[in-house]
C-alpha cells in the first residue's frame, strides 16, 4: 500500500475523531446547560417543529431533484440529437438513435478517419487540421454526454441516502411523541439530540447532492 494513502487515512481518522470529540464536548456542554430548563414539554415541541420542518423540506427537495433531473436528461436528449445532426451533415453518416456504437465510433476516432481517408487530399495539413477539429468537437460532445449520465446516477444513487436521514427524523420524532411522558429529561434529550443529527445529515446530503448536480461544461 503507497505511503501516501497510509498517511492520507491517519489524517482522515484523526480529522474524524477530533470532530467527534468536540461534538462529544458540545453535546455535553449543551446537555448540562439546558437541564435546567429541559423538560417534556419542550421536547414535545421540538419534535412538533421537526416534524413539520423535514415534512416540508422533504416536499421541496423531491420537487427539485425530480426537475434537476428531468432537466438533465432533457439536455442529454438534445446533446444527443444535435451531435447526431452534426454527423450526418458533416460526414453524410446516419444513425437512428444515440447508442453505444455511435460512442466507440467517437472514441475510436472511425467516423473522422473513414470520412477523411475517401479525400484525395487526406495528407494535406489542412485537411488534417480540419478533421483534427471535428475530432475534437465530437469527443468534446461525447465528454459533455458522459458527465451528464454519471451526474444523473450519482443523484439517483444520493436521494436514497438522503431520503433515509430526511424520513428517519420524521418516524422517530413520531414515536418519540408517544413515549415522550415515560422517558426522563436524559432520554429525552438523547432521542432529541439523534433526531437533531440525522436531520443535519440529511440537509448535508441534500445540499452536497444539489451541489454535485451542477455539470460544467468543460
Amino acid at each position: 500500500m503507497p505511503k501516501t494513502f497510509k498517511s492520507n487515512t491517519k489524517i482522515v481518522f484523526v480529522i474524524l475523531l477530533i470532530l467527534f470529540i468536540l461534538i462529544g464536548v458540545i453535546w455535553f456542554y449543551y446537555f448540562a446547560a439546558g437541564v435546567p430548563s429541559f423538560d417534556k414539554g419542550t421536547a414535545v415541541t421540538i419534535h412538533d417543529s421537526i416534524i413539520q420542518g423535514i415534512s416540508g423540506l422533504g416536499s421541496v427537495a423531491i420537487a427539485v431533484i425530480i426537475f434537476r433531473i428531468v432537466s438533465l436528461e432533457n439536455r442529454n436528449q438534445s446533446l444527443e440529437q444535435s451531435t447526431l445532426n452534426y454527423i450526418s451533415q458533416t460526414m453524410g453518416w446516419s444513425y437512428p438513435e444515440w447508442t453505444s456504437s455511435v460512442e466507440d465510433d467517437i472514441r475510436n476516432k472511425t467516423l473522422t478517419n473513414r470520412y477523411y481517408a475517401r479525400l484525395p487530399s487526406k495528407t494535406d495539413e489542412l485537411v488534417i487540421a480540419e478533421r483534427d477539429r471535428q475530432q475534437k468537437r465530437l469527443e468534446e460532445a461525447l465528454n459533455l454526454h458522459t458527465r451528464i449520465q454519471q451526474t444523473i446516477r450519482r443523484i439517483r444513487n444520493d436521494v436514497f441516502s438522503c431520503a433515509i436521514f430526511l424520513i428517519l427524523p420524521i418516524l422517530l420524532s413520531l414515536l418519540l411523541l408517544m413515549v415522550v411522558e415515560l422517558l426522563d429529561i436524559f432520554w429525552n434529550f438523547v432521542s432529541l439530540s439523534a433526531v437533531v443529527l440525522m436531520c443535519s445529515l440529511g440537509i448535508s446530503l441534500l445540499i452536497k447532492m444539489v451541489l454535485e448536480s451542477t455539470v460544467k461544461e468543460s
